[in-house]
């Protein structure tokens, strides 16, 4: 009997193990959003596991001023540099720490709900879909037809429960972008003057990394992050650059990835290209 009990849970234990592994890893989509009108703007955050939503949360911020007898919280550094040009009698705060505050003005025009909770309930409705599921549900409204879609959402009352929505599927799916870490050492012998990370989808330069001057024997890291679209697109990047003496080089297929490049001197190149994805050893 002993050992039978011991089988089974060892059991129970295999299992256990195999169903933790063949869960996806959970990945971290992050938005800024215009959720509500043109005079505030939310962040709204979005934990994903193989395409399921686990966890959202919103966050919105605006001007907000002192009211009755509740005071205006700013953002951290309100009372410092960052908030000398506030307008008069403003902070910039975040609804739900200023709860109270704001959906006074909520109740005043009939609200029966408090932002933070309006907030909540959208969280729960997303919560256990997918993002298939949930592209489908908003799908189904347009902007004449939001309205209705509160009905759907058990506990919101705000008029902007759909674009509030909205951004929680923007979230979602950025949770799925991906980002290269490029860490780039100049060992071409002088001052690098020009580097690019060129798109090869579009032809976009972009930034000149080197603007500054790169100089000789420095490193620099860059990251780049793109889209599922973009990756299914076949997205890719030409690194470009070019020293003050005038040597250039190119390496026209950088894909996104976790990587040191060494811009090579001349006479240190073993092969066709300017660069290596090696770091060079400490000297």
């Amino acid at each position: 009997m002993k050992k039978a009990v011991a089988l089974m849970l060892s059991l129970m234990l295999i299992l256990s193990a195999a169903a933790a592994l063949a869960e996806g890893e959970v990945l971290l989509g992050q938005v800024d959003y215009a959720a509500h009108g043109t005079g505030c703007f939310a962040v709204i955050t979005v934990a994903l596991q193989d395409d399921v939503i686990l966890a959202a949360k919103i966050d919105e911020f605006q001007y907000v001023s002192d009211r009755e007898n509740l005071a205006a919280v700013g953002v951290p550094n309100s009372d410092a540099s960052f908030g000398e040009n506030y307008p008069e009698g403003k902070v910039l705060g975040s609804k739900r720490v200023n709860n109270e505050l704001y959906s006074l003005n909520m109740q005043r025009a009939g609200s029966t709900v408090q932002i933070a909770a309006n907030y909540d309930a959208i969280e729960a409705f997303v919560k256990g879909k997918t993002i298939a599921e949930l592209e489908e549900i908003v799908g189904g409204y347009t902007a004449e037809t939001k309205g209705e879609f509160i009905d759907a959402v058990t506990g919101a009352t705000t008029a902007d429960t759909w674009t509030y929505t909205q951004g929680i599927l923007a979230a979602a799916k950025a949770a799925k972008n991906e980002t290269g870490t490029y860490t780039f050492y100049n060992k071409t012998g002088e001052t690098v003057t020009e580097l690019y990370l060129i798109d090869n989808l579009t032809g976009e330069k972009g930034v000149n990394y080197a603007v500054n001057g790169f100089a000789a024997d420095a490193q620099y890291t860059i990251t780049r992050t793109i889209t599922p679209e973009e990756k299914e697109a076949g997205y890719s990047m030409t690194v470009s650059f070019k020293t003050e003496g005038g040597y250039e080089g190119h390496f026209d297929t950088l894909h996104i990835e976790v990587a040191p490049i060494t811009l090579l001197a001349a006479d240190a190149m073993t092969g066709a290209t300017m660069i290596s994805f090696f770091a060079p050893a400490a000297e």
